[in-house]
């Protein structure tokens, strides 16, 4: 419980929470889930998410005048349901902090900048947490169709018995022909347009492929890939072009294929006080999407937020609700977040999953 006010009541009303989180918006670290997931409000802590609600339309009925409407048949989609997860993490700046805090606003010239950084450094932490465990969930769930949380990648959270499935199609997920660790001999191209045709006769247009950089430098190890695009680029089946990303999306675009996109990022999971960094997006998979905007973010209220504690300093941050307060005994300095959001991901029936490190099958 808070028992006084946060220093930031020292600073000044006009450099207060807001105030720091406002000036101070483009130290921030660029987040991933948005390029996928768009905020959607939703008044309830539970979700029923639609699972593929994007469907194929059917083309209307060519009939002759005074005859009635054919009647279509509704498609039925899957429900995935649950408790819309809360957010949450908190720091503490102890004594031997305060005393920092102290020495630079006692002196004659307090460095104002120095004073507003200390305090910031929690406040700018809280506010990324939230954001960067929605980007952990995204990419794990787009390269597996998956979530986990266990004692590996949530330890000081809720622990589920089994991985939250969001029921991709077994049929959207395959292997590939030859491994792609295999370097030379595997086949990319025709690994690539096998997925592409699946799509096209469920009539999707498949825009993307997402992969991490291990994988892509396999791809580009094929002999295959080589001659295509050499081919391509100077009308020679002898390999001689250097087969960078760039040129590879180029030939993938001639050919009316999806292009590749990378991605490489790394998110720190603290347990017992160590942070590890930790790869969400599969080792192996490569994700196919139709579109970079694939459903929403939904985003339930916060109740401190409606009935906000008498001692505590709130500003918010990308929806983010974010605190300060401080404890007498012993005296201390409190920063903390909350977020409630869980993505809801409704065009899984329109993307694929292709697992590099197993030939035909995805498992």
């Amino acid at each position: 419980m808070a028992e006084r006010q946060s220093i930031l009541k020292e600073i000044g009303t006009k450099k207060g929470l807001q105030y720091l989180i406002d000036r101070t918006q483009e130290k921030y670290r660029a987040i991933v889930w948005p390029n996928f997931f768009s905020w959607r409000n939703t008044t309830k802590i539970t979700y029923e998410t639609l699972i593929g609600s994007v469907g194929l339309g059917a083309a209307a009925s060519v009939v002759s005048y005074n005859a009635a409407a054919p009647l279509r048949t509704r498609r039925h989609v899957k429900k995935l349901t649950g408790e819309i997860p809360s957010l949450r993490e908190k720091f503490q700046m102890q004594e031997s902090d305060l005393m920092e805090y102290i020495a630079m606003t006692s002196g004659a010239n307090p460095d104002e900048k120095a004073i507003i950084d200390l305090v910031f450094r929690d406040v700018k932490e809280a506010a990324e947490a939230p954001h960067k465990r929605l980007d952990y969930m995204v990419l794990e769930m787009l390269s597996t169709s998956l979530i986990l949380l266990d004692t590996t990648t949530n330890p000081d959270g809720i622990i589920t018995e089994a991985a939250i499935d969001f029921g991709m199609p077994a049929a959207n997920k395959t292997g590939v022909a030859v491994i792609w660790s295999a370097g030379a001999t595997c086949t990319p191209i025709a690994d690539i347009m096998k997925i592409v045709e699946l799509a096209e006769a469920k009539g999707i247009k498949l825009e993307k492929i997402r992969m991490r950089r291990s994988v892509w430098n396999n791809m580009r190890k094929s002999t295959e890939l080589a001659c295509f695009i050499t081919a391509w680029a100077i009308g020679k089946a002898t390999p001689k072009v250097n087969l960078t990303l760039t040129l590879v999306n180029e030939f993938l675009l001639a050919e009316g294929l999806p292009i590749i996109s990378l991605v490489d990022v790394s998110i720190g999971i603290e347990k017992d006080g160590v942070v590890t960094a930790a790869t969400p997006f599969s080792q192996y998979n490569i994700a196919y999407t139709p579109s970079d905007n694939l459903g929403d973010m939904l985003n339930a209220p916060i109740v401190e937020k409606i009935y906000p504690a008498k001692h505590v300093t709130y500003a918010e941050y990308n929806r983010c609700l974010i605190k300060k307060w401080g404890n007498t005994d012993p005296v201390s300095e409190f920063t903390g977040v909350e977020l409630n959001a869980f993505p809801s991901w409704k065009t899984v029936d329109f993307c694929y999953l292709q697992n590099t490190n197993n030939v035909t099958t995805y498992e």
